[in-house]
């Protein structure tokens, strides 16, 4: 396994900057007016799970007043109802350079980035208000390889070659029309995967970016896509032939499930009795995500005996797909509502009658319910002769990229093995 990449190591936040002592506070003492030198001082902080940035400027000694105005003012740029858990705030301090004031601090405002490209800064003017202002944040894209064999998990194989959690669900639902993640993966298949990352002008990473190509081999046969931008500014991604990686249908709607019982005649674990089974059970922590398998519409939502929370979405050509034994549906779904494929439509649950937490998935052909496990679905679009000529263009852009990353991967391992030290 190698892992090649462009760039330095992001910069950790410094640990000491939380663990700075609270600064004592002068706000009103006269000294002020005639101490024009200040020196400027932060703390780093991280806005807990239920808590409001005031309470946060509030717990880390800010007076109320300046709290309440400063936050009015941010309030001008962003809302701070959308803030984060783990939302990082530096507040800053001033003190005058006077040496014959040692004891002076004050709030001098906060700074925040709520968006990857977005940098926010509340600043103390001279006029004892505060001012909000709002900064665009340049980012650098680079290209990062990852190549490794698979031992155990595909998500556990993509996870130690340093790709992000994110990124490797992407990776796994783009080949998820074609392979069987529980049931087709072998120890000894592999996956090459060209991805970038975004860093900021201090080399932070501000974001994970894109999958520019994967390409998985499984049980001997390769299969790889690369991606293509769509007019809406999305990717879309295309094996060779120009046929897309999206199929009409999504084969398992719900992630990191285990087949628990399958399509055919079953003896009920809780009736007693062998009757049909029309469908895939999932078994997954409650709560879990559900997806639509397809674009369509609803045209049932609600409790349905056996079923507990159902809906049945109506795909084109035929095709329909059912959910049961859900916890609860997403807000906003209705009879009649259209819905995306990967859209989230509910939890996974044990409601009706289910011995556990799983997902009943069901598709159904013209009338018939048929087996999604050994179902042929057509792809959602292909390429025309413009497009082909495209993804051409791409690959061999992609196989560019791939060789420039392979070769310094080499270099570093050669110095490395030297006793060199290659940056």
């Amino acid at each position: 396994m190698y892992f090649a990449r462009t760039g330095l190591t992001p910069k950790p936040s410094d640990p000491h900057l939380s663990a700075q002592p609270a600064p004592q506070l002068a706000q009103q003492d006269p000294r002020w007016l005639t101490l024009p030198a200040m020196n400027r001082s932060f703390t780093t902080h991280a806005i807990g799970r239920g808590e409001a940035l005031i309470d946060l400027l509030r717990d880390n000694e800010v007076p109320a007043n300046d709290a309440h105005t400063a936050v009015g003012a941010l309030s001008k740029e962003f809302d701070p109802r959308r803030l984060m858990p783990e939302q990082q705030i530096r507040i800053f301090w001033e003190s005058p350079s006077d040496l014959n004031a040692p004891d002076l601090k004050r709030f001098a405002g906060f700074d925040l980035v709520p968006e990857p490209t977005r940098h926010i800064v509340v600043r103390r003017m001279a006029s004892q208000v505060y001012i909000a202002s709002s900064f665009q944040r340049k980012l650098t894209e680079r290209h990062f390889l990852a190549r490794t064999l698979i031992n155990s998990s595909v998500y556990e194989a993509a996870r130690a070659s340093g790709m992000a959690p994110a990124t490797v669900i992407q990776l796994i639902r783009m080949f998820s029309y074609n392979i069987d993640f529980q049931r087709d993966i072998r120890e000894g298949d592999q996956f090459e995967v060209l991805y970038t990352r975004l860093f900021d002008s201090e080399n932070n990473l501000a974001e994970e970016g894109d999958i520019l190509y994967a390409a998985l081999t499984n049980q001997g046969r390769k299969f790889a896509m690369w991606a293509i931008k769509q007019a809406d500014g999305g990717l879309a991604y295309y094996d060779a032939e120009g046929v897309s990686a999206r199929r009409l249908l999504m084969k398992t709607p719900v992630d990191g499930a285990r087949l628990s019982s399958r399509f055919g005649k079953r003896r009920h674990p809780i009736l007693g009795y062998t009757r049909l089974h029309r469908g895939l059970d999932f078994a997954a922590p409650s709560g879990t995500p559900i997806y639509a398998a397809g674009n369509g519409q609803i045209v049932e939502i609600g409790r349905k005996g056996d079923f507990g929370n159902y809906i049945r979405i109506r795909h084109s050509n035929g095709y329909e797909t059912a959910y049961a034994h859900m916890l609860r549906f997403s807000q906003g779904l209705k009879k009649g509502g259209r819905v995306s494929q990967g859209q989230i439509i509910g939890r996974v649950g044990a409601s009706g009658l289910a011995t556990g937490p799983h997902l009943h998935y069901e598709v159904i052909l013209n009338g018939k319910h048929i087996n999604p496990r050994t179902l042929a679905l057509p792809a959602a679009t292909a390429l025309d002769t413009a497009g082909r000529a495209r993804l051409n263009s791409i690959r061999s852009e992609v196989e560019l990229r791939i060789r420039t990353l392979s070769v310094a991967a080499d270099t570093r391992r050669a110095a490395k093995a030297s006793g060199g030290d290659l940056n």
